[in-house]
């Protein structure tokens, strides 16, 4: 884990009024600090090796992997090596949520996208970051060509990168569907009821036995596929998505940090802002007044 204070980038570096998005190319290095954004960003590790640190885990990074990563998380990339023959160059389209789906809002089928949609801020839904290894060449090809747009501006840019990235978010629907249809194959038939299971009852105490009886299978077995298809333990699941929840209920009601620490299933205030401020590198408060400014 990286022990650095968390600076949050505001959005008004990046956004000019006009367009919603942002793209650019960078060699990381070890001069940013960990940071927070008040915006949705999405990476693409376009050369080299290196790591990427997003909330308390280390994650080995290599060309090819995509990241999603909805407002609030925490994250830096670090190169491997000093090197600078051997860099380490990253890809982010970065965009505001609420101004992109108002952009996109009537665009034919594009409500049927719901997972995409829901792990890039666009509509209400579990979110969390995400990890994609680019198989099929489909995310290069996006970022290649957002990026040669946005940086040459040329007539018709703006609609080229919009028709972009919709094709970008039907590739991501694509692979979130097939990692389930691979969870059904693998015989973990009952992970969606698990999944509705834990969804409906955070506002509970919910045990891993629990969940595993509402999927019909053994506690160790949910134990050993829980954490294949998620890449996390269960634990942190639970802890994640309460945490997401809160933060929508931060963006969209006027609860009070208590009362939305016992919606997602915290009795114990101080517990819910260390969890809270773990995954996200803001305090409640702090989440919501800088969501108030965008």
């Amino acid at each position: 884990m990286i022990k650095h204070r968390i600076e949050v980038t505001p959005s008004h570096l990046f956004f000019d009024g006009e367009l919603p998005f942002y793209v650019n190319r960078v060699s990381e290095s070890y001069e940013l600090g960990y940071h927070a954004h008040e915006f949705t960003e999405i990476s693409y590790v376009g050369e080299g090796e290196g790591y990427q640190y997003i909330g308390e885990e280390r994650l080995r990074v290599r060309r090819g992997d995509l990241f999603t990563l909805p407002l609030g998380a925490s994250h830096v990339f670090r190169p491997s090596s000093t090197n600078a023959g051997k860099p380490l160059v990253v890809y982010n389209f970065i965009f505001e949520a609420g101004r992109m789906a108002e952009a996109l809002r009537g665009f034919p089928g594009l409500d049927r996208l719901g997972r995409a949609l829901s792990c890039l801020d666009l509509a209400p839904g579990d979110g969390g970051w995400r990890r994609m290894q680019d198989r099929t060449g489909a995310f290069e090809t996006f970022f290649s060509a957002a990026y040669s747009e946005f940086a040459g501006r040329r007539t018709g840019y703006e609609t080229r990168i919009f028709a972009l990235f919709v094709v970008l978010l039907t590739e991501i629907e694509r692979r979130l569907a097939n990692e389930l249809d691979d969870m059904h194959a693998g015989h973990a038939g009952g992970m969606e009821d698990a999944l509705s299971f834990i969804r409906a009852s955070l506002a509970s105490p919910i045990t891993a036995a629990q969940v595993a009886e509402a999927a019909g299978m053994s506690e160790r077995h949910f134990y050993r596929i829980f954490a294949k298809a998620t890449g996390i333990t269960f634990g942190q699941y639970v802890q994640r998505l309460r945490v997401e929840r809160s933060c929508e209920l931060l963006r969209h009601t006027r609860l009070s940090v208590q009362e939305i620490a016992e919606a997602v299933g915290y009795q114990d205030r101080g517990y819910f802002l260390d969890v809270f401020k773990k995954i996200t590198g803001l305090a409640p408060r702090a989440y919501r007044s800088s969501y108030e400014k965008l």
